[in-house]
């Protein structure tokens, strides 16, 4: 993997200090860190936040991140096709690139257009996943408008992990998909830690593109591969921890294009690569002091089809922040940021380089009935100005059970250097698009069991569109106002075992304030239910999305339904056995007009894991 000597130099200057998250890895199944960036409860955190643990992650079988995604509350993903189309992620109604996705804290949104390709990501390496919902940009900055997902990668870290461990798993099933995962740690009495995973992925696909709905395209099968290596080294010291991340995953992409032959066949390939060195250090009972310094890179290249391009983002995050604790339950962040980005393409950006220097401030307090968090931030870009945003949230403890919370908040999108220096469109006069969000919930939470019920306002001024001369301008504007119920838990029948379920309805009007007419590709009614139960010696699981009518370009997307089924077994304390049926009823349905997705499919596949 290639590291510039620039990041090398300014991590090894300070590695003294321990070096964003490290001490944080440490988590307890119900605590969660991007809601606040403070270690806290789940069921204390004020805006909305879902979490995915490992075991969640493999009890759903899912074969990708877009997938797992996709059933949770408010959150709705469209693609371009089956596995490594492009995924684009909308939560409670915002655009896609008002999603910020971060990877062990490095933001993978890139720079022409501000998506994370989600569709890249590997699960075998991935430890856990934290939601945010609702503008957070006061804690996180451009792209934080509609919420954040934090992926958190498998650490040597907890107790217990003393001594090696292997994971080897394979999976095969509908459209000639093949997956093999290797995952191997050991973790030493000293503290020091390595870890080491890889994967690889191969499907044939299906024809992806409707071609009674965007003629002229080949109807051939567009397949998908994907092949990811990651290791990581940790030490624990009495005070603190540091680690050194490095990740690579290489991509390839069959898909059909309008544009050329009918016969063409169409091929993009795409890098994604990580270098993270962070760590910890606790200067006190009071006082820790977080570090980080590191370097994403997306690369595309479509080389093989009529019009070839490449785009390649790359930026560089140096970060330092601390926690005091002031007194109990009273603490105080604040933290730097600089980063550096860079874009390179067969476009001509001019220029291809700018600098972002942050600062943030958030105070958070608990007492015994009431709660606060207020959190504020400055970004300078150093090509279109300045953005300043707040966050200000409040609860208060009708019961230890049962509590009511607001809040209400402001965000900015800063423009892509598509938006500032595409030679055809351009607009180098661009501000931010702007967001004003406001949230009323209430929340109850016992034992296994956990309800809420948020009422959400997110307006949206400034956006970027192009005017009648297809040049970017800040000319739209559009609202959100919607409720969402979110239940969740668990009980015991007899004979029956324990039963885990879920279930959330989200009802929201997504809408341009100017046409009033829908934003593309949200429905105003969404759902999701989930039931995992001990059947016999086999764990079983079923999954059900709903997602209403949506336009799409003046077309209308019809509603439909998506069962998803799952069963697994130990055939021996080493050795599981992992089916899954997608699409049970063979629901024939689109998230993007002119593309299919999946139809019904069969996956079988085994997990070995000797014991220590």
């Amino acid at each position: 993997m290639k590291l510039t000597c620039k990041v090398l130099v300014a991590s090894l200057a300070l590695s003294p200090l321990a070096i964003s998250h490290a001490l944080a890895q440490t988590f307890l199944p119900d605590t969660v860190i991007t809601a606040s960036r403070v270690l806290q409860r789940a069921q204390d955190a004020l805006p909305d936040v879902s979490v995915l643990t490992r075991t969640d992650i493999e009890r759903s079988q899912a074969r990708d991140v877009p997938t797992l995604l996709k059933n949770l509350a408010g959150l709705e993903v469209s693609q371009s096709g089956g596995m490594g189309g492009v995924a684009s992620l909308f939560m409670r109604g915002a655009e896609s690139r008002h999603a910020l996705v971060l990877v062990d804290g490095l933001p993978m949104n890139n720079l022409n257009f501000n998506l994370a390709a989600l569709e890249h990501l590997p699960l075998n390496g991935i430890e856990r996943i934290e939601v945010v919902r609702g503008n957070v940009s006061s804690l996180y900055g451009s792209a934080a408008l509609g919420g954040v997902v934090q992926i958190f990668t498998r650490q040597n870290s907890g107790e217990g992990m003393k001594g090696p461990w292997l994971e080897a798993s394979g999976q095969m099933g509908a459209n000639v998909f093949r997956s093999a995962q290797i995952s191997v740690g050991q973790k030493w009495a000293s503290g020091l830690g390595v870890n080491a995973s890889t994967e690889k992925i191969d499907t044939q696909g299906f024809n992806a593109i409707n071609p009674l709905q965007r003629p002229g395209t080949n109807p051939d099968r567009d397949g998908y591969s994907r092949t990811s290596h990651a290791v990581n080294f940790s030490q624990d010291f009495e005070a603190g921890r540091m680690g050194l991340m490095l990740r690579e995953t290489h991509a390839t992409v069959q898909y059909d294009s309008q544009w050329g032959p009918a016969n063409q066949a169409d091929e993009s390939k795409s890098v994604l690569r990580n270098v993270l060195l962070n760590g910890a250090y606790k200067a006190s009972k009071d006082l820790q002091w977080d570090v980080s310094l590191g370097q994403q890179e997306d690369k595309l290249n479509a080389a093989v089809t009529a019009y070839p391009y490449f785009v390649n983002s790359q930026s560089q995050t140096s970060a330092v922040g601390a926690v005091w604790t002031l007194w109990p339950h009273h603490a105080l962040t604040s933290g730097y940021e600089n980063t550096r980005q860079k874009i390179a393409s067969d476009t001509a950006y001019s220029p291809a380089e700018r600098s972002v220097n942050s600062w943030r401030l958030g105070y958070q307090a608990k007492l015994e009935k009431q709660q606060w968090q207020l959190n504020v931030r400055r970004d300078q870009y150093s090509d279109f100005g300045d953005a300043n945003t707040w966050y200000a949230g409040y609860a208060y403890f009708v019961t230890p059970e049962l509590r009511l919370k607001a809040s209400a908040s402001t965000g900015f999108m800063a423009p892509t250097f598509n938006d500032l220096y595409y030679p055809w469109g351009g607009n180098r006069l661009l501000r931010p698009e702007q967001a004003r969000s406001n949230e009323m919930g209430l929340q109850y939470t016992k034992a296994s069991w956990n309800a809420r019920l948020t009422a959400f306002e997110n307006r949206y001024t400034d956006l970027i569109d192009n005017d009648a001369n297809w040049t970017r301008t800040n000319i739209a504007k559009a609202k959100n106002q919607g409720l969402e119920l979110a239940l969740a838990g668990q009980w015991q029948l007899p004979g029956m075992g324990v039963q885990q379920w879920r279930l959330s309805v989200t009802s929201q009007d997504p809408q341009n304030e100017i046409t009033h007419q829908s934003l593309a590709r949200r429905a105003k009614s969404l759902a999701q239910a989930g039931l995992m139960q001990r059947m016999g010696q086999w764990d079983t699981g079923i999954q059900w999305r709903y997602n209403g009518t949506r336009n799409d370009n003046a077309q209308t997307l019809k509603s439909y339904s998506v069962f998803d089924l799952t069963a697994s077994q130990a055939l021996t304390p080493e050795l599981l056995v992992n089916l899954r049926l997608e699409n049970a009823g063979n629901a024939n349905y689109q998230s993007i007009y002119g593309y299919n997705m999946p139809k019904r499919g069969v996956f079988a596949g085994l997990k070995w894991a000797p014991k220590n």
